[in-house]
């Protein structure tokens, strides 16, 4: 019968931790590019993004907008997924690469078509898998960059406030409310148990 009870004890303990562990916080949503974000363009200027604006215009290998650190409780990342708008200008046949960056490593990119000079908002959205990224000065900065100047004449991008960025795969450091209840149950379970043992 103690041999029983021990067992189920142990049952029960494991079944509280795993449903806590599963239950973990591992999906993460930021603002970027975003209003107040960094950005630089070599022609026109560095500043930050304003609410419901967007960046200076960019042609230039090395533009850039970077997020500030964003402190998750994650601490890794192997998947992201993103949402945002960029401004397209470009024409005269070309187009810009730009890099998405996590912790200054490169996930992925996305390329911005010529449009004939549209001027229009284009949506970009997708998922970047990768290996795992650590945090790193307590979180994760995101950055795009561009990867390609485009010549005189050939047009130009900028970004959107309003793009999201999906962070996933790290374990979080918080349970979701659904650990804390899983969590509890188990704890109700267990001073059944021992309630019943102390009785027989």
């Amino acid at each position: 019968m103690k041999k029983l009870f021990v067992v189920s004890l142990a049952l029960v303990l494991a079944a509280c931790f795993a449903s806590a562990t599963l239950a973990s916080a591992s999906d993460v949503v930021e603002p970027f590019p975003a209003a107040g974000d960094a950005y630089c363009s070599a022609t026109n200027g560095c500043g930050n993004l304003p609410a419901g604006g967007m960046t200076a215009y960019m042609w230039t290998t090395g533009d850039y907008i970077q997020s500030p650190i964003f402190v998750t409780g994650q601490s890794s990342i192997n998947s992201l997924s993103y949402d945002f708008f960029v401004n397209d200008v470009l024409g005269g046949g070309n187009n810009e690469t730009v890099g998405y960056f996590v912790n200054g490593t490169e996930i992925g990119s996305i390329t911005v078509l010529d449009c004939n000079y549209c001027g229009q908002d284009m949506e970009f959205s997708g998922t970047f898998t990768f290996g795992s990224i650590g945090e790193q000065g307590g979180g994760y900065q995101l950055e795009m960059i561009l990867q390609n100047t485009i010549p005189g004449g050939g047009g130009s991008i900028a970004f959107d406030d309003g793009g999201s960025a999906t962070l996933s795969g790290g374990a979080g450091t918080t349970p979701e409310p659904g650990s804390i209840v899983l969590f509890g149950s188990g704890l109700l379970g267990l001073a059944g148990m021992l309630r019943r043992k102390i009785n027989l």
